[in-house]
């Protein structure tokens, strides 16, 4: 065994430095150095505390959908009728629903697609289904109400510049003066339009055509919808009046 070996058990007995130094036949600055550079369990451990980023777990939050189909999921339905569910949602056709989730050729599914439709339970589920996109969708029965509105109030002047002139000239063979008229049409650059109620713009051969959303298959949505939410009767049961009131209003001539 080495001095600075044995010269550390004496240190960890409790030995000073001096004592060490006398012991061995050496000077303290040598025992101080055998202790730095030898004596391991007097030795400092550095320690680096290394910092450790966890990165943040992308946590995906459900929609409405998801929660309702997890609740599809759990629900009494055999897994044929929970497909049949989430097909009809996605295509609001019952034959072919049936056919993705059965498997059956048309003529099985056009009658039976239909009849599972009346089911009780397959019934809710697609209700519960539909509510949570038209929820996630954020649409409402007011909202398409304000877009058949406007395409009942659609007008094409907002659209096209049009006009005449007349063309003042000279006949070259009689010298006498002449005027031509002429008409034009000119489109609104799109910047400065709103351009969701145009169902058709092009120009061809025949010249510029612009087509808006048809106002009278639009007014009659709208006629229907309010009639049927009884918007039209009054305590006289004046109802043609009160529909003729509205149907002024939305622009049309008496």
């Amino acid at each position: 065994m080495k001095k600075y070996e044995e010269a550390e058990q004496d240190y960890l007995a409790g030995m000073k430095y001096k004592d060490i130094a006398d012991k061995y036949g050496v000077t303290i600055n040598t025992v101080k150095s055998w202790k730095s550079r030898y004596w391991n369990a007097t030795k400092k451990v550095a320690t680096s505390q290394k910092s450790v980023h966890t990165k943040p777990k992308k946590v995906a939050h459900k929609t409405v959908t998801d929660i309702a189909i997890e609740e599809l999921a759990n629900s009494d339905l055999n897994d044929k009728r929970k497909a049949f569910v989430i097909e009809f949602v996605r295509l609001y056709n019952a034959t072919q629903a049936y056919i993705n989730a059965y498997g059956v050729d048309y003529s099985t599914a056009k009658t039976a697609g239909p009849r599972l439709l009346e089911n009780v339970g397959v019934q809710k589920e697609i209700k519960r289904l539909r509510d949570a996109r038209f929820k996630e969708l954020s649409i409402g029965v007011f909202d398409l109400l304000d877009d058949v509105v406007a395409e009942a109030k659609g007008d094409l002047g907002e659209y096209i510049n049009f006009g005449s002139e007349e063309l003042k000239s000279v006949d070259e063979d009689t010298g006498q003066p002449i005027t031509k008229h002429y008409s034009w049409v000119a489109l609104k650059d799109k910047v400065s339009v709103d351009t969701k109620l145009l169902k058709k713009v092009n120009v061809g051969k025949d010249g510029v055509v612009v087509e808006l959303h048809d106002r009278n298959k639009a007014r009659d949505t709208l006629l229907d919808w309010m009639l049927k939410k009884g918007r039209f009767e009054n305590s006289d049961g004046e109802g043609d009046k009160n529909r003729t009131t509205v149907v002024d209003d939305l622009g049309d001539v008496k």
